[in-house]
């Protein structure tokens, strides 16, 4: 899986996960830690984007990460505060976005995420085989 998406007003995200998928990338959405953790146990995500409410989840997030060289990418609504779970993920957190104004900004990261993944060689995943016409 290219993105995990984690949390946040499920019209959002499922609206951003049509956005990823049209954008070509493969995208999953939970509604919550638990269901991610569950997620992230089958198939490492190059990205993860969390909605930063889900401070309150301390530890349970440490358990969620992308594959060596992905990033995590916070959230929020377009009408939430200034609270941040970037805490558990320090140096990794790349970007805070407010979503879904900014999801061009969200797709154009993503995307030079998973092909900087696929590059180096750290998304070990073999291609998908193009589609035939």
């Amino acid at each position: 899986m290219d993105v995990l998406i984690v949390g946040g007003d499920s019209a959002v995200q499922e609206g951003v996960l049509q956005s990823m998928r049209a954008a070509g990338l493969n995208a999953e959405g939970c509604p919550d830690v638990r269901c991610a953790r569950e997620a992230v146990l089958e198939s490492r995500p190059v990205a993860l984007v969390l909605h930063a409410g889900l401070g309150s989840a301390g530890e349970e997030l440490r358990d969620l990460s992308p594959i060596p060289g992905g990033a995590v990418i916070l959230f929020r609504d377009a009408d939430q505060g200034d609270a941040s779970a970037g805490q558990p993920f320090g140096r990794s957190v790349i970007a805070e976005l407010t979503l879904p104004l900014e999801r061009a900004r969200l797709i154009a990261l993503l995307n030079h995420i998973v092909a900087r993944a696929r590059v180096t060689g750290h998304d070990k995943r073999p291609p998908e085989p193009p589609l035939s016409p």
